[in-house]
């Protein structure tokens, strides 16, 4: 067997160097008809690498392509302790291959690393997961730098479908999450918001199958987050706000109150960065998620008065309170406004933007709630007052709701 595998290796090097592409496609055939038979060496898959690195190199794609197919019969002869190599082999090959814009083989590369999973018993070979997740990471982010949508969809796509159906994936959570974060700090730089649509989407479908454990979820809402941190420095990104959207669309899933009070603790501190940077209506997006979460719990609130969620309510109250400090914060920067002006200036902005149509009433009434409570907590100066009194007469709450909310 030594012998043989020899051979046929020697065969397909001379026969490359002399360019003779029918023989080198002949070996290839009959090493693939080896491997189908058995005839493996330990270190096999480096064996392969190497011919497909040489053929890349030489920019005889033909040749590369052939070797690809090769892995193939090779994988179901390997050990699992073996697979972890094979898939750093094609990994190898992947990235080159990215790096001469051969995508054809990239996409050839991916579809082995998922052959190479779909051959792993999930419940026992943990390590060779690992290595696949790994080194899918590692040519999503080559991809998404490249701006290769249909690569990335197609990666996204694979994977959803392969964990969905191996739930049994607990102990490889980390690595899952920490293949998101990456991916998702290439898209923020690149700012492409179709690309960010994609992943929204695969990170959306796994939280709704229930593919990511609590832990997993909680390393993506917590890295997620110091990247729309990252992202509200930029004036001229929405990433930030649609990060923050994501995040609160995450905690509604969720739906923990551990949950919920990390995604509003976050949404708050990103805010209040942006604000620092840009001023107040400058990061009116940064800001609106916060002020749009806050929108629809009064509404829901207001809809069930005869039974209120507690719950909820006291999310309401969570969220009012991070707004509350963010405009005080934003009137601090101006030195001579207040929150209540803040407060007025933020709901005139807010009702003015094309993408937030909202109905006008509730939108009013939230912010008049933000006032109101605002007055309720400290007291106010004569000129505080005089600059606000005109925007809570009339007050749209009735003296039942105020009572309920408490205002």
């Amino acid at each position: 067997m030594q012998q043989l595998l020899k051979k046929i290796y020697v065969i397909i090097q001379k026969s490359t160097a002399e360019n003779n592409s029918i023989v080198v496609y002949q070996s290839l055939d009959l090493l693939k008809l080896a491997f189908g038979y058995g005839l493996v060496r330990s270190n096999e898959s480096t064996r392969l690498m190497a011919v497909g690195i040489a053929a890349l190199r030489s920019k005889n794609y033909d040749t590369a392509s052939f070797v690809l197919d090769t892995f193939r019969p090779l994988v179901r002869q390997l050990p699992a302790s073996d697979n972890c190599i094979a898939i750093d082999q094609l990994t190898l090959i992947g990235v080159l291959a990215m790096k001469q814009k051969q995508n054809f083989l990239t996409a050839k590369v991916v579809e082995c690393i998922f052959f190479i999973m779909e051959q792993t018993d999930v419940a026992v070979d943990r390590k060779v997961l690992v290595s696949a997740i790994k080194a899918l990471k590692v040519i999503g982010v080559l991809g998404l730098r490249r701006r290769d949508a249909a690569l990335f969809r197609e990666i996204t796509i694979r994977l959803s479908s392969w964990l969905i159906a191996n739930p049994r994936t607990d102990d490889i959570t980390e690595e899952i999450a920490s293949m998101l974060t990456a991916w998702l700090h290439r898209i923020v730089w690149l700012d492409e918001g179709f690309l960010f649509v994609i992943i929204t989407d695969f990170t959306f479908s796994l939280l709704e199958a229930q593919v990511l454990s609590a832990k997993g979820v909680e390393l993506i809402v917590e890295e997620w987050g110091s990247i729309a941190a990252s992202a509200s420095l930029n004036p001229r990104s929405p990433m930030a706000g649609f990060l923050l959207e994501f995040l609160f669309k995450i905690a509604s899933v969720q739906n923990t109150d551990k949950q919920w009070n990390k995604v509003v603790d976050i949404a708050g501190r990103v805010a209040k960065l942006a604000v620092s940077r840009r001023g107040l209506i400058d990061a009116f997006m940064v800001l609106h998620p916060l002020l749009e979460i806050g929108k629809d719990l009064l509404w829901a609130q207001l809809q069930c008065m005869e039974a209120a969620d507690v719950s909820r309510q006291q999310l309401l109250y969570r969220v009012i309170r991070e707004c509350l400090i963010v405009l005080t914060y934003a009137a601090r920067q101006d030195l001579l406004g207040s929150t209540g002006e803040s407060i007025i200036s933020i709901y005139e902005h807010w009702r003015s933007r094309p993408e937030c149509i909202s109905n006008q009433k509730t939108l009013k009434k939230y912010c008049q709630l933000l006032l109101l409570f605002w007055l309720k907590n400290k007291r106010k100066s004569k000129k505080e007052m005089a600059g606000v009194a005109s925007f809570i007469d009339p007050i749209l709450f009735s003296s039942r709701e105020r009572q309920r909310l408490g205002i």
